[in-house]
């Protein structure tokens, strides 16, 4: 009988040892990670001004990389300047930090080369609110526009209209404090403006502004 139980033990050694060493795995584990997103900084103005068919070459981009501290250059993953066609054009940089959120950030090109046109830069009264819209000069053709609305709860929020030709003017979807805007069916006389805009925070209505 004793040589039945240590012929037993000896046969279930090897099961011990088996069980016994059994390797741990992190597979199947879900990582909680911190919500950051990395840096990017524009080389050169967030606003470039160039003339009908002159070229463009983009300054590029610095992003810094929240997580692991890593600064490189990068390039636009968006550019649809065309020298050839006045109008207003918004380059992107977009890139990810190492946990893979994601940064974007815009450069807006205007491509214009009127010159002697009349200046539209002033103050603009919205007639249905009282609201005032003002309207900056940059360079000939090529405009800032504050609180296009004409409403008290967007007065910093800022686009840009370029003149393409003599009296028309162009204000194409970009980045705002309100999100993506646009402004449309731009109209000005010897005393005022009437526009639309387009955002989902504004009805589309017309506005109508008095030039103070």
């Amino acid at each position: 009988m004793k040589h039945i139980n240590k012929l037993l033990m000896i046969l279930a050694l090897p099961v011990l040892l088996i069980t016994g060493c059994k390797k741990d795995t992190t597979e199947g584990v879900s990582q909680t990670v911190k919500v950051s997103y990395p840096e990017i900084t524009l080389n050169g103005n967030a606003l470039v001004i160039v003339a009908i068919g002159a070229t463009y070459t983009d300054a590029g981009a610095k992003l810094k990389d929240d997580i692991t501290g890593a600064i490189t250059d990068i390039q636009p993953t968006d550019n649809p300047v065309n020298t050839a066609v006045p109008g207003l054009y918004v380059v992107t940089f977009s890139a990810s930090n190492a946990n893979g959120f994601e940064t974007s950030v815009t450069r807006l090109v205007a491509v214009t080369s009127v010159t002697g046109t009349i200046n539209r830069q002033g103050t603009y009264l919205r007639t249905a609110t009282g609201i005032n819209c003002y309207i900056t000069k940059l360079t000939d053709g090529v405009y800032e526009v504050k609180n296009p609305a004409g409403f008290s709860g967007s007065t910093n929020t800022i686009v840009y209209m370029v003149e393409t030709a003599p009296n028309i003017y162009v204000c194409p979807p970009q980045p705002t404090d309100f999100g993506t805007m646009s402004v449309i069916n731009i109209n000005f006389t010897a005393t005022g403006a009437t526009w639309n805009v387009i955002n989902p925070g504004f009805g589309t209505g017309q506005r109508i502004f008095i030039k103070q």
